[in-house]
């Protein structure tokens, strides 16, 4: 059984976070249950240390008595480098990190939340109402970048898509309009044989104009009109696509990671740099 700290079992919003680097970036990976964020992570952190990025947890982000986040902090290097394949939330439940490159200097910050804290089609909930520790990302001074995960055919159906629509167009309703966006296709590889081009690559409109009709209204606020659409196209934030890998089932039972090819990887880190 997953040990969860004191302020999981009670109340979310009484778990205060600490953000101690006030100066770089933020960037928030925003995503519903089973979107693949935790795998999206790891597989990121594993990318950058190879080209000898650091990516340290931010072991002060949450309280010195949450025993359970002190063992994600430690754990976290043996979770990435697992073969295996991770358990999602329970694996990291919220957690900050740190990007430092090879000389040493911060990049960026990531916060890595379960799908659950952001969405769940389970309960009636107020659109626009997020937890606290959240909001308090949301709010601190730090530049940021939302990383919004959507993925074709994600959910039971239509109707768990919209609200999850709505639900990232209330968050985009909150954000400051400094703030960056990206739009992350997520599990790409899925649609190989129908939606990549004949150099292995994904057809990028193919993409986009399926997840537009899935997500509706996502990208409507990141419209540019005039000038701004001559110069700069007809939105104003990034889009990629990305896979983490697939699974592969063992002899012994177990299910294998294979991670995905890096190029997922450099997309991805392009647009957040």
């Amino acid at each position: 059984m997953i040990e969860l700290s004191s302020e999981d079992q009670l109340d979310l919003n009484t778990v205060t976070v600490t953000i101690t680097d006030r100066h770089t970036p933020i960037v928030v990976l925003f995503g519903p249950p089973a979107s693949g964020k935790t795998l999206a992570l790891m597989r990121m952190i594993r990318f950058l240390e190879k080209y000898e990025y650091q990516v340290i947890p931010e072991e002060v982000f949450r309280p010195k008595t949450d025993r359970h986040y002190a063992r994600m902090c430690a754990n976290l290097k043996k979770m990435v480098y697992d073969q295996n394949m991770p358990e999602g939330a329970h694996t990291i439940n919220f957690m900050l990190v740190r990007v430092l490159n090879p000389a040493g200097r911060p990049v960026c910050q990531i916060l890595k939340a379960p799908g659950e804290h952001y969405f769940n089609c389970y309960r009636s909930a107020v659109p626009n109402l997020f937890h606290k520790y959240i909001d308090d990302i949301r709010t601190a001074p730090n530049r940021k970048t939302w990383v919004f995960f959507v993925e074709q055919g994600w959910g039971e159906n239509q109707e768990e898509r919209n609200l999850y629509a709505q639900k990232i167009c209330s968050m985009q309703n909150l954000i400051s309009p400094n703030d960056k966006v990206v739009f992350l296709f997520n599990k790409a590889d899925k649609h190989r044989h129908d939606q990549y081009n004949r150099s292995g690559k994904p057809v990028m409109s193919l993409f986009f104009s399926n997840i537009a009709s899935q997500y509706p209204g996502i990208f409507t606020k990141y419209q540019n009109s005039g000038m701004l659409k001559l110069l700069y196209g007809q939105y104003n934030f990034k889009a990629v696509c990305f896979s983490s890998g697939f699974y592969t089932p063992d002899a012994d039972g177990r299910v294998r990671w294979i991670p995905g090819d890096d190029w997922y990887c450099s997309e991805l880190w392009k647009v957040i740099k």
